[in-house]
């Protein structure tokens, strides 16, 4: 006989004293939980309530845990007790096992008796010991699956929740498969059963334990058998809660724009959109725009909004969206269904150019429905249409609304206002503000023609953006810019367009012209002198290949025209032109700026 099957006969011999079972196997794995019982089997013992129970490991009793109360769970760390006066046994529960856990222990009654607890702990598989998070939504109905060994296909199978003591919810042979039950347990596979919870609510959230009902051995336990629990799966169900739930209408191939205001107490905390049930975006960088193929998503902690915008609308994109907050205890939402208009009814863009210093209209269309706001947005570097800021608006001005058509009107137009316009209709809700647009507006800006005299000087004022220009600094201190400004006759940059100066060219090359670059004023000034009738048309004010501004030069040529007529009747006068020139100009001599265009 070799010492093992020695060792073997003599623990089997222990345990079976007296016909008592004096000791007991219980089963976990790595990374999952065990729950059992330890037992006094001497039914005649009655008296020993409150004397204290304790399970602990080694001779030593450390670590362990003992209890003197009743009904009520005992935590020391991993440890939980539970001694609820039954005089025959009390509950133990180890959370989080490892293998280092593997071993020997014993549990009793302080002064009456004792059981020795052989605990096994195997390795962590795909089947026990693992741990998901879960996410949920007030209302919602959700179902996970919880994996098992197929050796304990018919066992029972068990479902606990650990939100503050250990609660059992259910087990396979009490859950009823009614349509009814807050929880149904179903057990109809062979590796796996399936929890579902219906009509979620705050009190739902917590950790789930999935577990299987066994003994010491692997087949199923017989009524006379020392049972134990083996928690096979851990389950983090976090529960978010509905602020609002706001419809929102959008048109296809179009963008919507949608911003999400929660409570100043979670200004600073992190945000995210959910798309449809699958898709949940993190916003892990706050202050910026995040995109997310056509999603853009910006969390502006200063005003506690969380800002979406989404382009190019399908029509696969309609559907519900939330919008969220993530706090320490319950999550907090708003439930967006976003409706896709399939007719698209608006032009698809249009083009306009605005004069610097003038004012320019935009023609937008817009639902003819009484609570929608009229609104007019720019787009930035990153196709993201952003509301006007308040320090513009004073030059934004819309007209009334007729048969769904109404004009924005943008005065004083400077550089800053070159770009893409979109229009819309906005709706505003007490959490919530959407707007779906309709039309694109591309806006170009020219400069007022510049009319000088045949023969006479004449001033082009070239203004340009200032973030477009970068500084050199000389070890001096001294910072000069370093961009080249242009003026063309013809587009900059393209073959048939011919330089008349840069801003870093020597004056001498041709003393007709001079240019001065006032950084200050961020100004780009051109002189030209003994003007002629050739000089007339189109110029282009340049920087690199990202700024064209044109502006017509017109030359009143130096022999004016006189011819008699009598008041009240009609007169034709014939006027010479350079042959190459495709814009003419008629004016009056003593108003050298009332001029008539082509006739």
């Amino acid at each position: 006989m070799t010492a093992a099957a020695t060792i073997i006969i003599i623990f089997i011999t222990l345990c079976l004293i007296s016909g008592q079972v004096l000791c007991f196997k219980v089963i976990g794995c790595s990374g999952g939980s065990v729950m059992f019982k330890c037992m006094n089997s001497n039914q005649r013992e009655s008296n020993d309530q409150l004397k204290g129970k304790y399970f602990c490991r080694n001779r030593d009793c450390k670590p362990g845990i003992s209890t003197e109360l009743l009904r009520r769970w005992v935590y020391n760390e991993r440890y939980t007790l539970y001694d609820d006066g039954n005089s025959r046994f009390f509950t133990v529960f180890i959370r989080n096992l490892s293998r280092e856990d593997d071993g020997r222990y014993t549990c009793g009654n302080n002064q009456k008796w004792s059981r020795d607890v052989d605990l096994r702990v195997n390795k962590k598989s795909s089947s026990c010991g693992t741990s998901v998070i879960r996410s949920a939504y007030i209302g919602q109905t959700i179902t996970f699956s919880c994996e098992y060994d197929h050796k304990f296909e018919t066992h029972t199978k068990v479902l606990y929740r650990v939100n503050g003591d250990p609660v059992l919810v259910l087990n396979s042979s009490q859950s009823s498969q009614s349509s009814e039950e807050k929880f149904i347990l179903s057990d109809s596979q062979k590796d796996h059963f399936t929890v579902t919870i219906r009509n979620i609510s705050a009190e739902e959230r917590g950790v789930y334990l999935c577990g299987v009902e066994r003994d010491g051995a692997d087949k199923p336990p017989s009524e006379t058998s020392i049972t134990h629990i083996t928690f096979i799966k851990e389950i983090k169900l976090n529960v978010s809660s509905q602020i609002t739930s706001v419809q929102v209408e959008a048109n296809i191939s179009k963008s919507v724009f949608i911003k999400c205001k929660f409570p100043k107490e979670f200004k600073e905390n992190k945000k995210f959109i959910q798309i449809h049930s699958s898709q949940k975006i993190s916003v892990d960088e706050q202050n910026q725009w995040i995109r997310h193929d056509r999603v853009h998503v910006y969390d502006d902690t200063s005003a506690g909004v969380l800002k979406v915008f989404i382009s190019n609308l399908t029509a696969a994109d309609e559907g519900t969206y939330r919008c969220g907050v993530n706090t320490a205890d319950v999550h907090l939402f708003m439930k967006i269904k976003l409706k896709i208009s399939q007719g698209d009814h608006f032009r698809e863009s249009s083009e306009s150019v605005a004069v610097i210093g003038e004012s320019v209209k935009l023609s937008c269309n817009s639902p003819e429905k009484q609570q929608l706001i009229k609104h007019i947005c720019k787009e930035n570097e990153k196709k993201i249409c952003q509301s006007i800021s308040s320090s513009e608006k004073q030059r934004f001005e819309f007209s009334d609304s007729t048969a769904g058509v109404y004009t924005a009107s943008i005065s004083n137009v400077s550089l800053r206002d070159a770009g893409v316009y979109w229009c819309g209709a906005e709706t505003r809700h007490k959490n919530l503000t959407s707007v779906s647009l309709t039309n694109k507006h591309q806006l170009t800006l020219t400069m007022p023609p510049v009319i000088g005299r045949e023969g006479d000087s004449v001033e082009i004022k070239c203004p340009y953006k200032e973030k477009l220009t970068e500084e050199v600094c000389l070890r001096s201190g001294k910072c000069l810019r370093k961009e080249v400004k242009y003026l063309c006759k013809g587009k900059c940059f393209t073959k048939d367009a011919q330089n008349i100066i840069r801003s870093d060219e020597d004056h001498d090359k041709n003393p007709k012209i001079s240019v001065k670059d006032d950084t200050e004023l961020s100004l780009f000034t051109v002189n030209m002198t003994e003007l002629r009738a050739e000089d007339a048309g189109k110029y282009w004010c340049a920087m690199r290949d990202v700024f064209n501004l044109p502006l017509e030069l017109m030359i009143i040529m130096k022999d004016a025209v006189i011819h008699e007529a009598s008041v009240g009747g009609s007169a034709s006068i014939s006027c010479k032109h350079i042959r190459n020139q495709t814009q003419k100009f008629f004016c009056r001599g003593d108003q050298p700026n009332n001029c008539i265009r082509d006739g």
